[in-house]
């Protein structure tokens, strides 16, 4: 077995077992300078950033509790209102990508908060969050299209294990707790029981999603005839690139609906 083939089988299980910050949708977004499409694009395209640990440092503390809290209850009254006052029909949706309103708004909003409690200067800004969320809809069209396939079975036993894990493992630093109190209070928004939590359609899609990335990204880094992370990030950027080529894309303004 090649040295790469085992970084390849390696850098999946990690990135499987990370699947609550997947499921947050709280990985970092990059402040690369942007790239242009072709020397006459009026619109700048922020480049993908590298997955990262959402709080490898952040503390367990009253303050960060509070922020952490508040961000879950903002993102409920926004989506309350999306829900019920039908206050703006923002959505994209083709055949390789759909996102809503809503998904947006929790996606946006759980950056801000990762950003927060790891102390970043600057916030992600609404392009580099909608970008990222499109690259990975296509990342996982791209996996379907080229024949890589994700099982009932193989997303209900990763579920599994993820809740047995935060089920069953006590926290062992402040960054772990923090991370569990972060998902009590995605839970909590939810209005779900714990249990119906799990099961629910949503998180099943998050983690079918997922699988399908990792699986990708595997037989990319398996590939000797590649160049590991370096030609999945080409491929990603491609994909975006010939997204943004035939689509109008526009961030959303939340401004009429951040009661913030």
């Amino acid at each position: 077995m090649s040295s790469r083939y085992r970084n390849a089988i390696r850098l999946r299980k990690l990135s499987l077992f990370g699947l609550v910050a997947v499921l947050l949708a709280i990985s970092a977004c990059d402040h690369a300078p942007a790239a242009k499409t072709d020397e006459n694009a009026q619109r700048a395209l922020p480049e993908l950033a590298d997955d990262m640990p959402a709080i490898p440092t952040a503390a367990f503390t009253e303050d960060n509790k509070r922020l952490v809290r508040d961000t879950f209850d903002s993102i409920q009254s926004i989506q309350h209102q999306i829900r019920n006052q039908e206050l703006s029909p923002w959505k994209i949706k083709t055949d390789e990508v759909r996102i809503s309103l809503a998904e947006y708004v929790f996606t946006m909003k759980s950056k801000e908060l990762i950003h927060a409690l790891n102390q970043w200067n600057e916030k992600p800004s609404g392009e580099e969050v909608l970008q990222h969320m499109i690259t990975e809809a296509l990342t996982v069209h791209h996996a379907k299209q080229t024949g890589i396939t994700v099982t009932q079975e193989e997303v209900r036993d990763m579920i599994d294990m993820q809740m047995r894990a935060m089920k069953d493992t006590g926290p062992k630093t402040s960054a772990e707790q923090l991370t569990l109190y972060i998902m009590e209070q995605r839970i909590r928004i939810t209005g779900l029981s714990e249990e119906d939590f799990w099961n629910s359609e949503e998180l099943y899609s998050a983690y079918e999603a997922a699988i399908y990335t990792n699986k990708l990204m595997g037989h990319i880094l398996a590939d000797e005839d590649l160049k590991g992370m370096d030609s999945y990030r080409a491929l990603q950027a491609e994909l975006y690139t010939d997204f943004w080529k035939k689509h109008r894309i526009q961030v959303p303004d939340l401004s009429e609906l951040d009661p913030v």
